[in-house]
This record gives C-alpha cells, structure tokens and sequence, in this order.
C-alpha cells in the first residue's frame, strides 16, 4: 500500500467512525421508537381484550370462551403472561395454566382491581424494567373482572429481534457502502497532496523558490493555492528577518520589502519622543509579577496605537519607558508636529485609562512625555548576532534626560527649545526656564507643552 492509500485509509477510517457513530445512534432511536410503539400497542390490545372479554360472562360466565381469548393474545411475543381475575383476586384464566384457581396477591395485581380505567405500571428489577398494564372488564356499571398483560425489556427485546436483525443488516450495508465510496472519493480528491508534501521538504530545506501547478476550484485548489500564497508569505518574512528582527509598523514593513530602506548609518532629521510611568517602581511593589506584566501590556499596546497613528515608529521598551521616533526609518512630513499631536493623545488617552482602572478600585496612572527633535544618526546598530534599528544622537539623548523634569516641575509634557521654535506658532507652549540637564554642559531651555492651536478662520 502506497503512501496516498494510507492517507485515503486513515481518512476513511475517521469517516467511517463518524458514519458508525451515526448509524448506531439512529438504530438506537429506531429500536427505541419501534420499542415505544409495540408498548402502545400493547396498551390499545389490552383495552380491547377487557371489552371483548366481557362477552364470556353474559350470560352467564364461559370460561372456555375465555380462555381462548387469553391464549390468543398470549401467543404476542412480547407478552411474558396473561390473566383475568375477578373483584376477589381470584385468577379465573390465566395463559399459564396452573396459576388458574389461585389468588393474585401481587401487588401490581391488588393495585389494578382498584383501578377504573386502562393503566400501565412500571417496575424495575435487576433484569430491567417489568411492565404490568390492566384494564377492567365492564358490564355497564358492573365491574366483572379484572384483565392484565405482562412483559418485561426481555420479551420486548424478544419480540423486537427481527426488527434489531433488520436494522443490524441495513446498517452494516450502508456502512460498507460508505466505506468503500470514500476511499474512491478520497482517492480522486487528495491527488496533488503529495506535490505538496514534496513542496514542503523543498521549503524545509531552505527553498522558497516552490510554487505547486494545479488548477481546481475545490478545497484541494484551494489547499494549493494557500500553499502557494505560504511559499510567497515565506519568502517575503525571510527577506523582511535578515533586515530588522521586527518592525513595528506595516508602512515600514511594505518599505523594506520594496526595497526602498537604506538599512546602513544615515544621518536624519528626527523628532524622538521618550514616555515613562511615573513612580513605577513604588507602583510596582504593590502589584504581583502577573498584575505588573498585565498594566505594561495594557499600557504599551494603547500608547503605541496612538504612536503609529501620527505616522511614529516605536523603537523599543525601556522597561516602564518607550522610545519613539518620528521621521525614521520613513521620511516623515511635519514630524515634529506629528509627535507633539501623539504625545497630547497619549495624555488624553491616559485618562480614559485610568477611568478603566477606577472601575477595578485600581490606583491611576501618570505619565511624563519629553519631545525633542535634531539631527541623529539612524540605522541597524548592534553585531552580527544581534542588531537593532534605531536612532543615535542628540535629540534621543536629550529627550530621555529630560523627561525626567516632568516630575521636578509638575508638567506632563516638556518640550526642547527646537521643537518650541519650530511649533509655537501652531501649539500653545509655557516657558520654564533653563534647567540643569544631566550630560549637557550648558543648562537648557524647557517648554511646557499645553494643547494645539485651534487654527482660525
């Protein structure tokens, strides 16, 4: 047997036991149903043995009359015994002869004589359920005897066996026929599988260059179709993974896959915004590892919605801090503007968030935001095992080092002295002064960034 039959078999064999799941629970309901049916029509029967059985007592009683109308319907398979007592319990016929003359002291039989109409009772035992269904024999208002049929599970089950025989073999058949009708069927349809089996060898060892020919509008088209849109996805990531380890915008992505990224050191105009949780460490200590992780994942995935909105690219996360720049690795127009318009949605957005923490009796976040924009050295920096797109520079220094100030002057946006130049004219800013900067000789003008100009009219 060949690779392709064993595909078909095993998918058979899975076919198979659903097709005999099935069959089975239709026989089931089908046995049951035919099971339910033959009680009824044990019920109407009974019914009319009382009412026929009535005719052997005028005038006066015939008990030869009546027993064969006992016998008679004691000949039902179904039927494990048949009798007929009068009001005493008095078994007058019965369809086992030496019961007749004796008294009926079971219970079922004591419960029937007290009972006017049709009714059916059910016991269990350890052989299943005993039915006991009873009727009494009427003369106008004259209750002559009392007529009763017994069966058990074990004479329905006998009565019902070439009904099981029946179903057993239609079964068996359809299941064969299904059987046999998908192996040809699977056969037929899985031919191009191993095409792509051997597609798929060829793309483990390394070559993506696989494209499977097969024209058909089925799932199996379909199957090779999206094989070959994987091929074609391959490639595209191979290419994307020996220029960044990850990128974090899809324009960048489509800009590196058409070829239109200069991944060596180039020198940028870039405006680099830093962000930072304010106290996270005193925050952190009142948190569990999983609380902390949750808050960052929360925190990171808004913050850089926003960023990536205004056109920014995210570089990487500085433990509670992100760093992000505008203008690289994509020439960006109106960079700068574009990042003081993130960085007022990113404080915006923190409001929302923290009402989303109010509701969870969770204490409020604060953030501090610093944008500063210049000249910087962009590029894959790191060594031949690992290596990192990023910015280096002036402006990416500055506005790590001054976000810091936020805390000391109030402010949750601070600006440098070329960013404020550039945007006065467009944002409402308040001076603060020149203030000590770590790493800066000279001390350095700081702007509070207040909201964007609404533009007139």
């Amino acid at each position: 047997m060949n690779k392709l039959n064993k595909i078909a078999v095993k998918l058979c064999l899975f076919s198979s036991a659903l097709i005999l799941t099935v069959i089975t629970v239709m026989a089931h309901l089908m046995l049951n149903e035919a099971k339910t049916s033959l009680i009824y029509e044990l019920q109407v029967r009974t019914d009319s043995f009382a009412r026929s059985a009535r005719e052997a007592f005028s005038p006066k009683l015939d008990i030869f009359a009546l027993h064969l109308r006992v016998n008679e319907l004691a000949k039902e398979k179904a039927v494990k015994y048949l009798l007929v007592s009068d009001p005493a319990g008095k078994m007058l016929s019965h369809s086992l002869p030496e019961k007749i003359g004796e008294t009926d002291i079971s219970a079922e039989g004591t419960h029937a004589r007290s009972s006017h109409a049709l009714e059916m009772q059910v016991s269990r035992s350890a052989g299943g359920e005993n039915y006991y269904i009873s009727a009494p024999v009427m003369l106008g208002t004259a209750r002559l005897a009392t007529s009763a049929v017994a069966f058990t599970d074990e004479s329905l089950n006998r009565a019902l066996q070439k009904t099981r025989n029946k179903i057993l073999i239609l079964s068996l058949a359809a299941l064969l026929a299904a059987v046999l009708g998908t192996i040809v069927i699977v056969n037929w349809f899985i031919r191009p599988i191993p095409l792509l089996a051997k597609a798929a060898r060829e793309i483990g060892l390394g070559k993506l260059d696989v494209e499977i020919k097969w024209n058909s509008s089925d799932e199996i088209g379909l199957l090779t179709s999206a094989f070959n849109d994987m091929a074609k996805g391959l490639r595209e990531r191979d290419h994307i993974r020996e220029v960044f380890g990850r990128y974090v915008s899809k324009e960048i992505a489509d800009t590196v896959l058409k070829g239109g990224l200069a991944l060596g050191g180039e020198k940028r105009e870039i405006t680099a915004l830093f962000a930072d949780i304010r106290d996270f460490s005193k925050l952190s200590r009142q948190m569990s590892p999983e609380e902390m992780v949750a808050l960052l994942n929360s925190y990171f995935t808004r913050m850089t919605h926003i960023i990536h909105a205004f056109g920014g690219t995210t570089d990487k996360f500085l433990g509670d801090g992100i760093f992000a720049m505008f203008g690289a690795p994509l020439a960006l127009q109106n960079g700068p503007a574009r990042a003081l318009q993130a960085a007022i949605k990113m404080r915006d957005s923190m409001e929302l968030f923290n009402a989303e923490r109010a509701l969870k009796n969770s204490p409020p976040i604060k953030i501090g935001i610093c944008v500063a924009s210049g000249s910087a050295v962009v590029g894959s920096i790191g060594s031949e095992y690992r290596a990192d797109y990023t910015a280096i520079g002036e402006p990416v220094n500055l506005a790590a080092r001054m976000e810091g100030l936020n805390k000391k002057l109030g402010t949750d946006i601070l600006v440098s002295a070329t960013v404020y130049a550039a945007l006065k004219d467009k944002f409402e800013f308040r001076a603060l002064g020149a203030h000590e900067v770590r790493g800066w000789e000279n001390s350095v003008q700081t702007f509070a960034l207040i909201g964007e100009l609404k533009k007139r009219d």
